[in-house]
């Protein structure tokens, strides 16, 4: 006896995929499977929209009747439970949670043939969301309150977190801006910046500060770290202390030929009684490099005896480039072709000085994030 082998092409297959996928489907859009998953919620819910659309279906309808009172009556509890649990400083975000779940699935049961039938109250809850909406953003206010008082500066920065959750709740009320604002202040790491020191024929030490502190200023580690220059603390003392030291400035420069392509046409070629004329050139790439390295050091300071928190050393390198062609042979081989014909001129010293400045200062960022960032 020969068998038959399932090919998903023939349309008896495909037909048993389509009629389980239906089943599936049948189930899932009227609540049925959460319902026997013991999810009354999302069973009222599916059921709920399913009556919405199709307000005589009988399945729908059967999951509906039986897992709304359900529903409710576990959500309810979950409610009365949390604001029971005093020992939960968070309990009336966990009581929200409960009464908006009960919000939703009154708005739900409104539109079902069987609001307000015994059993399907359709009860809203808009007063107790209010009101543990008020007092969810009161306990966070209050938790971030207390570990304020530690004078901690990651305590602080935990007040903060607790303080933006409590706008959530609250919106963005003038009190509670400021106590966040505060909070950020308070744990926030103050890192003064040193003068920086250069050794020998090296880069200028002002405008090399000045490239430092623009770069942490405008992309520096994550929030709770402030760069400020030492001369501008006044009597304020900074938590660390940053220093960077700069070696000897070294240029090389560097010109060599880094590729030639050759070319040939044939002129006159669809001209009558003309004779062709062959033209040949080649084209030399060139290109010429200027290469600056300053090797240097970064270190971070802190402590009562200011010891050495992060030594690090940085390349200290950058690097100009520009490409020319020279062309060798009859101008018309080339002719639609895209070169650059007159070597371009070197840069002026101080536009040089600066990008290396700038890439030291880049360096000095990246090894003070990967720092604070593992700290």
């Amino acid at each position: 006896m020969k068998f038959l082998k399932a090919d998903p092409q023939t349309p008896f297959f495909t037909a048993v995929l389509i009629l389980c996928g239906l089943i599936l489907l049948s189930g899932c859009e009227t609540g049925e499977s959460a319902f026997k998953q013991g999810d009354f919620a999302e069973a009222a819910r599916v059921s709920a929209d399913r009556l919405a659309r199709k307000p005589d279906n009988e399945k729908a309808a059967a999951i509906f009747l039986r897992a709304y009172p359900q529903a409710r009556a576990e959500w309810l509890g979950r409610a009365r439970q949390a604001e029971e649990n005093a020992s939960d400083p968070f309990r009336w975000e966990r009581a929200l949670s409960a009464y908006e779940v009960l919000q939703g699935l009154s708005t739900r049961a409104a539109l079902t043939p069987f609001a307000g039938q015994s059993g399907i109250e359709v009860v809203y809850y808009h007063a107790e969301i209010e009101s543990a909406r008020a007092k969810a953003a009161e306990s966070r206010i209050q938790f971030a309150d207390a570990l304020m008082e530690d004078d901690d500066l990651y305590r602080a920065r935990e007040a903060y977190d607790h303080y933006l959750v409590a706008m959530r709740f609250a919106g963005e009320r003038d009190d509670i801006v400021q106590k966040a604002e505060d909070a950020r202040r308070a744990g926030t790491l103050l890192v003064g910046i040193d003068p920086v020191r250069a050794q020998g024929h090296s880069l200028n030490p002002g405008s090399m500060m000045a490239a430092l502190v623009h770069e942490l200023e405008a992309h520096g580690p994550h929030g709770f770290v402030a760069f400020v220059p030492s001369s501008e603390l006044g009597e304020t003392k900074a938590h660390q202390y940053l220093e960077l030291s700069i070696g000897e400035l070294v240029a090389n420069r560097h010109e060599a030929e880094i590729g030639q392509t050759a070319f040939q046409r044939v002129l006159n070629a669809s001209v009558q009684d003309a004779e062709p004329v062959e033209v040949k050139a080649k084209v030399f790439r060139r290109e010429k490099r200027i290469e600056l390295a300053c090797p240097a050091r970064v270190r971070v300071f802190e402590g009562a005896a200011w010891e050495v928190a992060l030594n690090r050393e940085l390349p200290g390198k950058s690097s100009w480039a520009v490409q020319w062609d020279v062309l060798q042979g009859d101008r018309r081989a080339v002719t639609g072709q895209e070169l650059q014909l007159s070597e371009p001129p070197d840069p002026e010293h101080a536009e040089l000085m600066q990008q290396l400045a700038e890439a030291l200062a880049v360096q000095a960022r990246d090894a003070l994030a990967s720092y604070y960032r593992a700290g």
